[in-house]
């Protein structure tokens, strides 16, 4: 049997954890507009790991989204299902490559004028151990938070200057 079928076979079932704790300045209804309405700021945050991103719209709340991510120095296609539930949640379903079948639920949390971010994560992977799966996923979280700072911080300033 190989390695990587002994990954699959010794991880039937997903992995779970959940990633807390991300917290964004700005109101609920500002940090989703800099999620699904931005043309300017957000398109630039998730350069360095995603790459070649198109989307299809399948119902009002659907998106099917392909990419290329950057694994261990090389880009890999990638296909979700994302679903948003606007203000409360969005459902991401990995449908293409070695995460398939896996499902992350980022929960939005309104703390006065701030917002908090929390994923619960099922995951699956053909590639990893359950505990690199974990620690993989985080590393991603933690990376994508970066990015967007600094942008959404750019994007949370434009929209001052409009009032």
């Amino acid at each position: 049997m190989s390695a990587k079928n002994k990954l699959v076979e010794d991880n039937p079932s997903p992995v779970y954890f959940e990633d807390r704790g991300a917290v964004y300045d700005a109101p609920l209804d500002v940090v989703w507009d800099f999620w699904l309405k931005d043309e300017t700021y957000h398109p630039k945050a998730h350069t360095s790991e995603v790459r070649n991103f198109r989307m299809k719209e399948l119902s009002e709340v659907t998106t099917l989204l392909r990419y290329e991510a950057l694994e261990a120095g090389h880009w890999r296609k990638r296909a979700c299902r994302m679903t948003v539930i606007r203000p409360a949640v969005r459902i991401q379903e990995d449908l293409e490559g070695p995460s398939a079948g896996s499902i992350k639920v980022y929960v939005y949390t309104p703390r006065g004028s701030r917002t908090a971010v929390d994923v619960l994560c099922w995951m699956r992977s053909t590639e990893l151990t359950p505990k690199q799966i974990e620690v993989e996923t985080r590393r991603v979280f933690a990376n994508a938070f970066r990015e967007d700072l600094p942008w959404f911080r750019k994007y949370v300033q434009s929209r001052k200057g409009r009032g």
